[in-house]
């Protein structure tokens, strides 16, 4: 994966990704292993403080993912859910 150096905004909001995370890290070396959970389950939110699923490598547990995948999964299959209050 290319990671999208060649595309001038995605550079941009990578170089800025990792101008955040060193900012992170030099605040507190330790940032990784004292990080709480986020509240959504997204690694980027954990980690960064922002969730960019643009660029993200989207993990195999990723809610977002998940959620995704369960969408078109019931659009395909034409299954409607309907909610009860």
């Amino acid at each position: 994966m290319s990671w999208g150096v060649e595309h001038g905004q995605r550079r941009k909001d990578i170089l800025e990704l990792m101008d955040i995370s060193e900012k992170i890290i030099r605040a507190n070396p330790n940032h990784v292993n004292e990080v709480s959970k986020s509240t959504i389950g997204c690694w980027m939110e954990q980690v960064y403080g922002i969730q960019r699923c643009d660029f993200c490598d989207l993990s195999a547990d990723c809610p977002i993912l998940e959620e995704e995948i369960w969408q078109a999964y019931l659009t395909k299959n034409n299954i409607v859910i309907e909610k009860n209050s």
